[in-house]
Parts: structure tokens; sequence; C-alpha cells
């Protein structure tokens, strides 16, 4: 899996989890876990911080004229 959030935000959840003598690695870990575990309440937890939906793939073409 790769994730590739905002560098300011990465930095900015790095630096509470440190704080705190935790790894990012974990706690997408232990986030999953709960999310397997209660996925209602979870996603309704999130909801307010969920990210908005991004295209995949690449951009099409634009004729060249």
């Amino acid at each position: 899996m790769t994730v590739r959030p905002p560098a300011a935000l990465k930095a900015e959840a790095q630096a509470v989890l440190n704080a705190r003598e935790l790894e990012v690695r974990a706690f997408v870990v232990a986030c999953l876990t709960a999310l397997v575990a209660d996925p209602d309440r979870v996603i309704d937890e999130l909801g307010e911080h969920w990210p908005e939906k991004k295209p995949r793939g690449r951009p099409p073409r634009t004729s060249a004229e």
C-alpha cells in the first residue's frame, strides 16, 4: 500500500505520534484494525476528515491542434 498524504499533514501527524512515542506504520495498522472491528463507528468518526475523491489514472489527453 502506498499512500502519499500532503507533506505538511504528514509532518504534523508524525510530530503528534512522535510526542507519544508511537510510529506512523503502527498507527495505520491500528486504524485499519479499528475499522474492521467496528466499521460504522470508525467511518462515522472520520467523516469530517475524509478527503475529497481524486480521479485515478492519467488525465485525459488534450487534442493537439
